[in-house]
């Protein structure tokens, strides 16, 4: 049978000629084939640092937003009149001090993993009011010599709206390693008092945690001294030193990225570390983005296999194989099925660097083979990231409890609203709400029923608002409503509305209550008529919604419109 096929070869002049076009065909078709090959491999790596320089980019910019909404957080609380009031008022301080306690704990609930302590103290160095995680603290607790603490002299030597927010110390209370945030409180013109905040450092441990895939890579964040604030894969203790980050076991590569890293540079290293290839983004964390002065100095950054950096020239090397392969079948076909092979990896190469660039495209090729499988595969990929942003973007504005806007989102929302009634002269009202004797009920039922009526209510809320309404919980259980192009005549009729419906929601325990129900007291307030701008309305709206207790609860308050 062997002869006769050659036999048949040497006989036939197309056979002869097909031969010769495979031989002729296969030089330059392989060397454009390795030409290809090298040109793709180029450009996806490229690809993958563009898409790892962007995550880089993106855990920066959460770390310096937690230092700047810190900053302003710390600010906004500093205006509050019950530490003002406090020297203004001196035969009430009792009371201000209740009033200042009640603030300091609204912050510690608003951020629970975040604040460990905050304070009020006053320019001799007394604290006047102070909260410890969730406890406050009495008055033969309060210390009397704060002003020997450097952020107290530090925030001292600021004016009005500025910010010291000083380098990790260990609180001399949670024994933790916490960053002490500071600003000056006025009064008449001089620097009476301070308000401090203590952040728990071990919060950005976590955030670290959340923002990097451990399948992926790990990623750490480094101070000015050469000591770990965060790392995704070393177990720091929040209470023990913090771990220095060269020592002698550290690969000389890797000392020479730490060193870099530490005068403030940015770039894409390669080193070894036990016999594994990595690959290491770091830039400098910025501290100029907060009015006031921060002395942490932190440089943040994102190290990878480098086979994993490699894996897409896997996919790539047996694609190229695939195609030489069909050219040896017909080569009067070559360029037809060299360009139905490399069509889908031309768009895949083009769909990767849209990826990496931010976009999510999507291949569609139409084919069930290896290469319609991998396109497919990047399309999931794709659904899978969306998903993933769509979720990270919902847990970022969602409160995990009742399903309602959060705190965050509430104050970003009401600051767009507010600048676009603004432009266009529209009012914008506010509801604010707070749940009748809710203490009571959770101390009498217990915290998971108090959970439940809480969500009970967020669903009173949600249900009986506008699509264009932004309804949200403010923290503990007190929710706020935004009513675009809303007077507060219209404001009114919403919030009576609500409080009814509240009133008429059928609650576990209700009757056991001081009141015989579960209510509401709503405080309802108007931009421009009651307030200027989005914090006061939010102030106007809080005493409003103070009246309404103060008048016997389950209110809504102004009670007309003039």
């Amino acid at each position: 049978m062997d002869i006769t096929f050659f036999q048949n070869i040497r006989k036939s002049l197309r056979a002869k000629f097909t031969i010769i076009l495979l031989i002729v065909g296969i030089i330059p078709l392989t060397g454009a084939s390795l030409f290809f090959y090298y040109t793709a491999k180029d450009a996806l790596f490229k690809n993958v640092f563009k898409e790892l320089k962007w995550n880089a980019n993106e855990m920066q910019g959460i770390i310096q937003e937690h230092f700047s909404d810190t900053g302003k957080d710390l600010i906004i609380a500093s205006k509050n009149t019950a530490f003002t009031m406090y020297f203004l008022d001196p035969l009430n301080k009792h009371n201000w001090v209740k009033e200042q306690q009640k603030t300091l704990q609204h912050f510690r609930k608003i951020y629970p993993d975040i604040i460990d302590e905050a304070c009020f103290i006053e320019a001799s160095g007394q604290e006047v009011s102070r909260i410890v995680l969730d406890e406050v603290s009495h008055q033969h607790q309060l210390s009397s010599d704060e002003d020997r603490s450097i952020f107290f002299k530090e925030a001292f030597l600021l004016g009005d709206g500025e910010v010291y927010q000083g380098k990790p110390v260990i609180s001399e209370d949670t024994h933790r390693w916490v960053l002490p945030n500071a600003t000056p409180i006025i009064v008449n013109g001089r620097k009476a008092a301070i308000l401090h905040f203590e952040v728990n450092l071990s919060y950005f441990q976590l955030l670290l945690k959340k923002l990097i895939n451990p399948d992926r890579g790990y990623g750490f964040i480094l101070n000015d001294s050469g000591e770990f604030i965060a790392h995704t894969v070393l177990n720091l203790n929040d209470k023990e030193p913090l771990r220095p980050a060269i020592t002698p076991e550290t690969p000389p590569a890797l000392v020479n990225i730490y060193k870099r890293m530490l005068t403030g540079e940015s770039g894409i290293e390669q080193f070894n570390a036990g016999g594994q290839d990595y690959y290491a983004i770091f830039q400098p964390i910025a501290a100029s983005y907060n009015k006031g002065r921060n002395d942490n100095r932190w440089a943040i950054a994102y190290v990878i296999p480098s086979d994993r950096v490699y894996v897409e020239l896997a996919i790539l090397r047996y694609n190229v194989l695939a195609l030489g392969f069909t050219f040896l079948i017909v080569i009067i076909l070559a360029y037809v099925i060299g360009n139905y092979i490399t069509k889908p990896i031309r768009q895949l190469a083009g769909a990767t660097n849209k990826l990496a660039s931010g976009e999510m495209p999507k291949i569609e090729v139409g084919r069930a083979d290896e290469l319609g499988q991998l396109s497919d595969s990047f399309n999931l990929m794709v659904e899978a990231i969306k998903r993933r942003d769509e979720a990270l973007k919902a847990l970022a504005i969602t409160d995990g409890l009742t399903g309602m806007y959060n705190h965050r989102y509430f104050k970003t929302e009401l600051e767009k609203y507010i600048k676009t009634a603004q432009r266009y002269n529209r009012p914008v009202s506010l509801i604010m709400a707070d749940i009748d004797f809710f203490k009571h009920y959770n101390d009498t039922h217990g915290h998971a029923q108090g959970d439940m009526a809480l969500k009970k209510v967020a669903e009173v809320f949600m249900k009986n608002v506008r699509e264009i309404d932004i309804a949200a919980r403010y923290g503990g259980e007190e929710f706020v409503v935004i009513l675009p192009e809303t007077s507060l005549e219209g404001a009114l009729k919403v919030a009576e509305r609500l409080r009814k419906k509240v009133e008429e929601e059928i609650i576990p325990y209700e009757d056991m209550q001081p009141n015989g129900d579960v209510t509401v007291s709503i405080g309802v307030a108007t931009f421009p008529d009651n307030a200027p701008d989005p914090a006061m309305l939010v102030e106007a709206a809080d005493k409003e919604l103070y009246k309404s207790k103060e008048v016997g609860r389950n209110q809504v308050c102004p009670k007309s419109v003039v």
